[in-house]
């Protein structure tokens, strides 16, 4: 097996939907952080050539650029003789991207894949019922203006009519973060795992998480992610503005604060409140694998590299367990255990899925309640505070859903590589019930 490094990774700064990347669809997104990794590649003489192929991580896919990593790797300046593909695993997408680009290079197939990510929450679309659809197409089909009227007339009463649900408008952001296979909106399903006894969660717990996690990332900010993010132009109305910073840390945060807010997903019983789950925001990131043979002979840089991946499916209506058990079947495979990572890197999706994720882990007795039938029903350890989401995570930054598994690995290496450690574990839930987990080493 050939060894998979890391030359290089960073991200864009995450801001919030509806904000200063508003106005930036996916594709440009991506294309601008292609074009900022080719620079990189102008200051090691490398030729832009070298990359044998280029893979997306995007789940809400823009509808005119249906293969948004071909349509970022021309816009970002690569070569049209270059092929690209896009995956999409929902929240796991980033790593699963990495994890292909590994097997690409094990296999020998290639010696240098380029990994870029983007997702516009910002720009998911609205749709129109099917009856409101057809009034559209009857409008534009019609040939005359006599025949213009009957469709106007209906589409005018169907639009004013949007009390009614058959002609209210369907918002895709809603419709993507709502799992078909049980029905539930992805903060429902945090709430099962909030309610459920077994892990004995309050809200209390939720919040002083989230409270955290800003604390974290406020203190992490002008130095920590300076050092991953990558300043990009982005075009406005008055021109171009440079972004820079992550826009949603709530620097002065507190938990009185967090407990005046209602809770948003089961609004008479639930504890789960856009305070303690993750921020709907938009970025973009990149990152360089190459074997590392080649690496070597052409004397680049190295964060680290690729180590072993597991993934694991589960019950969709409490997805967000299933990191503990993609992370005990990778310890498991690896025969590692928590104590040899020094940086645990875990989605933030919900509070809730964290708290009870690092419950079970510690508890025999939950991993052979949820994972028993898997063969993996011993608790893997305590994961200290200090090891976890080191400097925040999705609540404070926010989580874009195709990107955020990128920002993991980033996160993780660039910190594994200020403590001079060994290795780093990333996890992360996906709706639709799985659960993602990836070792990544140091240099």
């Amino acid at each position: 097996m050939r060894k998979v490094a890391i030359v290089d990774g960073f991200r864009t700064a995450f801001c919030k939907e509806g904000t200063q990347f508003q106005d930036v669809e996916a594709d440009l997104l991506g294309a601008l952080v292609v074009r900022e990794m080719l620079q990189r590649f102008d200051n090691w003489n490398l030729p832009n050539t070298i990359v044998d192929r280029v893979i997306g991580s995007n789940v809400a896919t823009p509808p005119h650029a249906p293969n948004v990593a071909r349509v970022m790797a021309v816009k970002g300046g690569l070569p049209a003789s270059i092929p690209a593909d896009t995956l999409g695993k929902n929240c796991g997408s980033g790593v699963a991207a990495v994890h292909y680009g590994r097997l690409w290079i094990e296999s020998g197939s290639a010696d240098t894949i380029l990994i870029a990510g983007a997702e516009s929450m910002s720009r998911i679309p609205f749709f129109y019922q099917p009856g409101v659809t057809q009034s559209f197409k009857n409008l534009v089909g019609a040939k005359t203006s006599s025949a213009k009227i009957a469709p106007l007339f209906r589409l005018y009463l169907q639009l004013f009519r949007f009390w009614h649900k058959d002609y209210q408008p369907l918002i895709g952001l809603k419709l993507g973060l709502t799992d078909p296979t049980c029905d539930l909106i992805m903060g429902m399903t945090a709430e099962n795992l909030a309610k459920d006894p077994s892990f004995g969660m309050t809200r209390q717990d939720q919040d002083m998480f989230a409270c955290r996690s800003h604390h974290k990332a406020s203190e992490a900010q002008e130095k920590i992610f300076r050092e991953e993010i990558s300043p990009i132009y982005v075009p406005t109305q008055n021109g171009h503005v440079c972004v820079e910073l992550d826009n949603g840390i709530r620097h002065d945060q507190t938990m009185e604060a967090l407990q005046k807010l209602k809770p948003f997903f089961d609004k008479k019983h639930g504890t789960v409140t856009i305070g303690n789950s993750s921020q709907v925001t938009d970025g973009a990131a990149c990152i360089l694998l190459m074997c590392e043979e080649k690496a070597r002979s052409l004397g680049l840089p190295t964060l680290g590299y690729v180590g072993d991946y597991e993934d694991i499916g589960f019950d969709p209506s409490r997805m967000g367990l299933s990191p503990a058990g993609a992370m005990a079947k990778v310890l498991k495979k690896t025969k590692l255990s928590l104590n040899d990572f020094s940086v645990i890197e875990l989605n933030e999706a919900f509070a809730a899925i964290v708290l009870a994720c690092v419950r079970t882990m510690a508890s025999d007795a939950l991993m052979q309640k949820w994972f028993g039938s898997y063969g993996l029903d011993r608790a893997l350890g305590e994961v200290d505070d200090s090891v976890l989401n080191p400097h925040g995570g999705a609540i404070a930054l926010g989580h874009p859903v195709g990107v955020s598994g990128m920002r993991l690995i980033i996160t993780a290496l660039r910190e594994m590589n200020r403590r001079e450690a060994e290795r780093a574990l990333v996890s992360a839930c996906i709706g639709g019930g799985q659960g993602i987990a990836m070792i990544v080493e140091g240099k």
